[in-house]
């Protein structure tokens, strides 16, 4: 069985990110409007960032390195409330989540993701993994994770990964990297 919760409700957006409805998961988002979507890199005191690698029974790319926690945003639900339920959901972290923590709105052709970027100081022990969408979770120093997640076919989120750096550490630690 499919990690994947097809049954979902998304809330869907037009290109303004208005509201104009809702929709099942299963449901194809019609041309010119957008689902949300939130993603996030959590980083250690090291400045190593936690990557979780997807299970075998995802949809799409199966067993493949990605962010730390994401996922789409429920219907009703702001990003905010669904970056934390993400990250409590798949890996046990529950940590306040608050405007200040999005760095990055970007549009796709049919979703629209919102970046977060985090520090903690949480060992791969504390967490707790959802096991039904990933298979583990590790930290990389920054090189290696770019290198885990320049994958054929997938968002390999390097940009993005570098936008989190940046957003917690400052322009001139990322020119070090």
């Amino acid at each position: 069985m499919p990690a994947d919760q097809l049954h979902e409700h998304w809330d869907v957006y037009n290109r303004q990110l208005q509201r104009v409805g809702d929709q099942l998961r299963e449901n194809p988002v019609t041309p010119g409007h957008y689902h949300l979507v939130v993603n996030a890199f959590l980083f250690n005191p090291a400045g190593q960032v936690l990557l979780q690698q997807r299970a075998l029974n995802k949809l799409n790319f199966p067993g493949y390195w990605d962010t730390s926690s994401g996922g789409a945003v429920k219907a009703g639900e702001t990003i905010e409330e669904a970056m934390h339920r993400e990250m409590t959901e798949e890996l046990g972290f529950d940590h306040p989540v608050t405007a200040a923590d999005n760095y990055r709105i970007m549009p796709h052709s049919h979703w629209v993701s919102a970046w977060f970027a985090f520090q903690t100081d949480w060992t791969t022990r504390d967490f707790t993994i959802q096991t039904a969408e990933l298979q583990r979770i590790r930290y990389f120093d920054f090189p290696t994770a770019l290198d885990h997640l320049d994958q054929i076919g997938f968002d390999n989120c390097r940009l993005e990964l570098r936008g989190a750096w940046e957003h917690l550490y400052g322009a001139q630690k990322t020119n070090a990297t």
